[in-house]
């Protein structure tokens, strides 16, 4: 007991107490703190954990250090002049130097000691640990990665090739849905159908580790599936099986290769996970047959008419072969809505039938992905970007290696005008579809909007290079034209683009690119050469998503920039007719508006042509779709300049120059639509002004 009471009376007399609670006072701060900067910082979730064992740690280092004492007596340390006059001097200077040492106060010393010590160790092993991890989940990350090259088709019937193509593109959606692995899209590995470079090669052009091959062959009711996956770099065979079973086993045989190269990977499957990748789609064969058919059409471009409508005609025969078949309910929705989008019907049943199609299939599977997909791009079209975005983030839940879904939510980020997300969104897409010509292109034009044209030009170029039928990419090198113009100023570069795009485009001239080449003749301001590349063309309108041009509204806007307004007059008149028979047809679209001003404005009917050209605007306000909302605005600015409104023209410029857009400072330039502007001091002032950011 008297070595207890002992103890109590040091620790009292070196006040140990005060040193605790200042010590539990101060780590309970630093705790916070770590908490907070591990939050906000995005640090790994085991450094407060981490902090906690050495503020652990550092308490006995601080009590030690506040209790020791040499032999100085509870009298003597409060009081020197009871110490023995027979000491020395030297020895009273000792031991008032050990209670200034060992005082509760100097033990403060001790913990600024040990939280500099845990402040050390921490922030070393921090920063190895993050440069260890790093390195360790990029590693990782490589492990898991692959690339699911197309199969042969090696069934007697030529014509199977569809499905040879179409259990590859299964396989890679089965893939899709681990969470855990990188798999590259089904459009980067096409090119390496006919493939003469080795695996190795294949696999660093792709950034992937592992490459899965396979060949089908299908005869009468029975299919024989051979797959390998191979480690491309160490070319070590992972694994490898022959399915020969019969074709009702055709979804167990996707599911049993989406579960062994998993297991082969060391990827982590969720029960979610799992679950969809061993859901039958269809029981019923021949409705999965005409479902592979219509994935064939689709994929062959739906900017052709034709695709999308043989690609409906499958999945409407696919749903009445099995009248439960969600995933073609999915897919016949989003065929419905692209006709929409693509002006081949753009009708309000066309998208009522859309709706119903997305609906069906929630009735038959609810929570199906590819539902969400289809919905999303459903509200897309229809310019709900809200509930788009909602509906592609739930699909993307499910289907997080799907490049296309990535690509969709960065279309709908760059509508509501988050370009810098829409460009980490086509970044993303781009990892997953390293070879991808679409890919390329949103890059390419997301860095366009943004102005920096030297990486748009280098994503031009590789899609150009990567298309593997040009025809498909023809878009490309018009688009690569202007960025020239908007960029250089000039039309050399832009002309050399074209060139090299007719040589390609040489065996269909009827797919040429006539307003872009009319464009750069007005640019230079050959009026006469503008208007013979008109009359060679045999088009009566130039219909596009941006634009709805009539061939003599046209014809009209050369004569009026060439300075000849009064033999533009007919052709205007002749604009105006045409466009307005349109809007009593389609009341609701913006382009038609638009172009219904510039009709008005060349006729001098002020009034009518600031209306229309508003009512453009409102139909297809920049802040809703900052896409196609740029286009009406600038024809709102040109109708303005055409009426002789510069003011209000030089203020839609202004909001166009300050967002993202394809307005730059060099197409304001070298346009003859804005010579009228001249002279104008706020023009040249904002010209000067945005010279210097661009």
């Amino acid at each position: 007991m008297s070595r207890l009471r002992q103890l109590i009376t040091g620790v009292h007399r070196r006040s140990l107490w005060q040193v605790l609670a200042i010590y539990v006072v101060a780590a309970w701060v630093v705790f916070e703190v770590v908490q907070t900067v591990t939050e906000g910082l995005g640090l790994p979730t085991w450094f407060p954990a981490f902090a906690a064992l050495l503020l652990l740690i550092g308490l006995p280092i601080v009590l030690a250090t506040a209790f020791v004492q040499e032999g100085i007596s509870p009298m003597r340390r409060h009081d020197p002049t009871l110490l023995p006059s027979a000491e020395s001097d030297d020895r009273r200077r000792e031991v008032a130097g050990a209670r200034r040492l060992f005082s509760w106060r100097n033990a403060m010393t001790g913990a600024a000691m040990a939280f500099g010590l845990w402040g050390v160790v921490a922030t070393g092993w921090l920063l190895l640990a993050d440069r260890d991890d790093a390195a360790g989940m990029e590693a990782e990350q490589e492990r898991k990665s692959i690339a699911v090259l197309p199969f042969e088709n090696m069934s007697p019937a030529e014509e199977d090739e569809y499905f040879a193509a179409g259990v590859h593109e299964e396989i890679i959606a089965q893939l899709s849905k681990i969470g855990d692995l990188k798999v590259i899209s089904r459009t980067s590995v096409m090119e390496y159908k006919e493939r003469t470079q080795n695996l190795r090669t294949i696999a660093s052009e792709l950034g992937v580790a592992n490459i899965l091959e396979g060949s089908v062959r299908r005869t009468g009711d029975r299919v024989r599936i051979t797959a390998q996956l191979i480690d491309a770099k160490e070319d070590e065979h992972l694994w490898a099986e022959n399915y020969d079973r019969q074709l009702s086993d055709i979804f167990a045989i996707q599911s049993d290769v989406a579960r062994q190269i998993a297991a082969a990977l060391r990827a982590a499957l969720s029960d979610a996970e799992l679950s969809q990748i061993d859901e039958r789609p269809t029981d019923n064969l021949e409705a999965y047959d005409y479902y592979l058919r219509g994935l064939d059409h689709e994929g062959r471009g739906p900017q052709e008419e034709s695709n999308l409508r043989a690609a409906a005609q499958m999945f409407e025969r696919a749903i009445e072969l099995d009248p439960k078949f969600a995933l073609a309910y999915a897919w016949l929705s989003d065929t419905y809505s692209q006709m929409y989008h693509w002006y081949h019907d753009r009708t309000e049943e066309r998208m009522a039938l859309a709706r119903e199609a997305v609906d069906s299939a929630f009735a038959i599977v609810p929570g199906l992905p590819e539902a969400h997909r289809a919905l999303g791009l459903y509200h897309y079209r229809l310019l709900d970007y809200d509930r788009a975005l909602a509906q592609l983030e739930l699909a993307q839940r499910s289907l997080p290696n799907e490049a296309g879904l990535v690509r969709n939510i960065g279309w709908v980020k760059r509508r509501q005008g988050d370009f810098e997300a829409a460009r980490t969104y086509a970044q993303r897409a781009f990892e997953l579809d390293p070879r991808g010509a679409g890919s390329a292109n949103d890059l390419a034009e997301v860095n366009t909007y943004l102005r920096d044209h030297a990486e748009a030009e280098r994503f031009y170029d590789l899609r150009i290079s990567l298309a593997l039928a040009p025809i498909s990419e023809q878009g490309a090198y018009p688009a690569k034209a202007w960025l020239y113009v908007g960029w250089k100023g000039g039309t050399a570069q832009a002309r050399s683009t074209l060139s090299e795009g007719s040589e390609i485009m040489a065996s269909t001239p009827e797919r040429l690119w006539p307003r872009t080449s009319i464009w750069l003749e007005l640019f230079d301001r050959n009026y006469e050469a503008a208007l013979e590349k008109l009359a060679s063309w045999r088009g009566e309108a130039f219909d596009e998503q941006q634009r709805f041009v009539p061939r003599s509204l046209l014809h009209a806007e050369i004569l009026r920039l060439k300075g000849d307004a009064a033999s533009a007059r007919p052709d205007y008149d002749a604009a105006r007719a045409q466009l307005e028979r349109r809007l009593r047809d389609d009341p609701q679209d913006a382009r038609v508006h638009s172009s219904l001003g510039v009709a008005y404005a060349g006729l001098g009917r002020i009034e009518e042509a600031v209306r229309e050209a508003k009512l453009g605007v409102d139909l297809l306000p920049f802040a809703t779709d900052a896409l196609l909302g740029q286009y009406r605005l600038w024809d709102l600015a040109r109708i303005y300049t055409m009426v002789g409104q510069y003011d209000a023209a030089i203020d839609q410029l202004e909001i166009l120059l300050e967002r993202p857009s394809l307005t730059s400072v060099a197409l304001l330039r070298i346009d003859p639509t804005w010579d009228a502007l001249g002279d104008h001091p706020r023009f040249q002032a904002l010209l000067d002004k945005y010279e210097l950011e661009q």
